[in-house]
């Protein structure tokens, strides 16, 4: 065991609240010392740009394509090493990813807030609307923009941007407005007299003058912290106020743990909402134990957590046992270290989503960014064909998910997709569309896997849960896998238990399930709100589908609960045990 050496950054010129680029001498730093040291930072701004950044191609996960990539600060092929940038801001111009641990082990970063001089996404006041055009002030200090060709466009330092859509939060509760979600989409943008932007519908419901308007642009190109291929890693006490894609983005890593990351606005820069451009922590393809405790997530522009793997689709096979296949979202692909010797696959029907049995890696090899070859040991299945699908579950992490604040954020609130144990554990809960999302796909977004042994426990899901509507958002809790041909006795989901949770529903819907073998939902309070109008989108309070095995026991309905009642589909023969 070696001992861990202190190097104090100001000692390689690294000063706080200077205007000098820290870019080269970080690098200086770091790679004096691949191994066994913290490096320590006095209090303070850094400053980063993108111009300075060091260049490096990388596939990373639910991200564009375009390498080579901006690193700002690389740790690569380092060993016991530790960041501590004592409560100091590092803050960024331009398109670039501020950290990158790449074939690390035992690393920790803590202590730092993560910023850009001009923000990824911008956000606006909204003055007046109707339903053919809606007027908004933005600040054009905080957020650089023009009009060219009947079109927004936001400008930084090195970068200028087309306007895509809108997001309305309400002005009062900083919250997704009530009903908004994803409509208000522009036909063209005008800049009026005074300055004001009008963007021109038509718009369906109409945004509510003194709302903020949340604007997105920029490609979704870096994330604010990258992780790859490297084990042991540690996060904490870290804040991020913006990021040009994913917030904090691990893929291919082991053993992963975040403690006290919050993703806010920086409102003492004039910002009232937004603070990342997409999901807070996008966990792919990741195994052993992923923890993420005493987190908090405002307003970020997609999901806050996201556990999935990537699954794979097959267009030839070759022999019996060998395979072609690509990666089908273009978001995802060139990933040369997807299988590797050794490690066992599942043989996915993509129809019923069923496995059709597993096999163990002996070579895989990329033919070109999207496509590749697999070879196993034994046989692959004789019923496996054409179009059906790969998920390598040797790639598939457990989660800890405990004591975290879910804030407003544009989409839902825990994505999770592994086949090992999760635990959802004394959480808040006040997302926009559905608090907790058990996916699965092999058909659109190919994000694995199915699930079999999960955990909701006294969790607290508030009033705001389900008040605008986003992909898969049937329930407060929505277990929803994408299965084309569902099938009663090919259960995608297992092992699902739903217990002493508080639910504050102003709608009905609190659980839809699909395709689940084993699924309680007990020892829960269901609280009638009335912040909100009910949506009536469904009108049931739990609704199953294709499921089995199902008890339902010792619930406690407080005040005028909507619905009161069980829906099923595909069930005739698989009756629901209350007890």
């Amino acid at each position: 065991m070696h001992s861990t050496k202190n190097i104090f950054a100001k000692d390689y010129g690294i000063l706080p609240n200077q205007s000098t680029d820290c870019t080269q001498a970080f690098y200086k730093m770091l790679t004096d010392h691949p191994e066994n040291a913290c490096f320590i930072l006095d209090p303070g701004t850094y400053h980063f740009s993108s111009e300075e950044a060091l260049r490096g191609d990388y596939y990373i996960s639910n991200t564009d394509v375009e390498n080579p990539r901006h690193l700002s600060i690389l740790l690569k092929d380092m060993k016991n090493i530790t960041i501590d940038g004592n409560g100091s801001l590092f803050l960024h111009k331009g398109q670039t990813i501020p950290f990158t641990v790449d074939h690390c082990d035992t690393v920790t970063l803590k202590n730092i807030t993560i910023d850009w001089s001009i923000p990824l996404s911008a956000e606006g006041l909204i003055v007046d609307a109707c339903k053919e055009w809606t007027d908004m002030k933005i600040d054009s200090d905080l957020f650089p923009h023009f009009i060219k060709e009947n079109w927004l466009y936001f400008k930084g330092e090195n970068w200028e941007s087309p306007y895509g859509s809108f997001c309305q939060f309400d002005h009062t509760t900083k919250k997704v407005a009530y009903g908004t979600a994803d409509l208000f989409q522009s036909s063209k943008q005008e800049q009026l007299e005074d300055g004001t932007i009008r963007f021109y519908g038509p718009f369906d419901p109409v945004p509510t003058p003194g709302n903020y308007g949340v604007l997105r642009h920029n490609r979704r190109l870096h994330p604010g912290i990258f992780l790859n291929q490297s084990s042991n890693l540690h996060l904490e006490h870290i804040t991020i106020h913006n990021t040009g894609g994913l917030g904090i983005l691990a893929q291919f890593c082991e053993n992963l743990a975040f403690d006290h990351i919050r993703f806010e606005a920086n409102r003492a820069a004039g910002r009232k909402v937004v603070s990342g451009h997409d999901d807070g922590l996008h966990l792919s393809n990741n195994r052993g134990e992923i923890t993420v405790e005493h987190c908090s997530f405002y307003g970020l522009m997609d999901d806050p957590i996201n556990v999935h793997g990537t699954t794979v689709k097959i267009t030839e096979i070759v022999d019996t046992h060998t395979l072609k296949g690509i990666f089908v979202h273009y978001q995802a692909v060139g990933f040369d270290c997807w299988a590797e010797k050794g490690q066992t696959i599942s043989f996915i029907d993509h129809l019923s989503m069923a496995s059709r049995g597993t096999g163990t890696v002996n070579h895989f090899e990329l033919l070109s960014p999207k496509e590749f070859i697999i070879t196993f040991d034994a046989p692959v299945p004789n019923t496996f064909q054409v179009g059906d699908a790969l998920e390598n579950l040797t790639n598939s992490p457990s989660l800890i998910c405990r004591n975290n604040y879910f804030g407003s954020c544009r989409a839902r609130g825990v994505l999770v997709s592994t086949p090992k144990k999760v635990l959802i554990e004394n959480n808040v809960f006040e997302s926009a569309g559905s608090a907790i999302l058990i996916a699965g796909d092999a058909n659109f977004w190919y994000e694995s896997g199915a699930c079999s042994d999960v955990l909701i426990r006294g969790n607290h899901f508030a009033d705001c849960c389900m008040t605008s509507m986003y992909q898969f958002c049937e329930g407060i809790i929505s277990i929803c896998p994408e299965i084309p041909k569902p099938e009663l006795h090919k259960p995608f989901h297992r092992n699902i238990k739903i217990t002493e949770n508080t639910f504050q529903s102003f709608d009905y819907s609190v659980l839809y399930a699909l395709s689940v073998q084993g699924l309680e939902f007990s020892h829960n309070r269901i609280i009638r709100s009335y912040v909100y109008e009910p949506m009536d989108r469904k009108h049931h309070m739990i609704n199953l589908e294709y499921c089995s095995n199902v008890t339902l026991h010792d619930n406690h309905l407080i005040g005028d609960v909507l619905g009161q009642d069980v829906h099923t589909v595909g069930m005739e023969d698989s009756p629901i045990l209350f007890k």
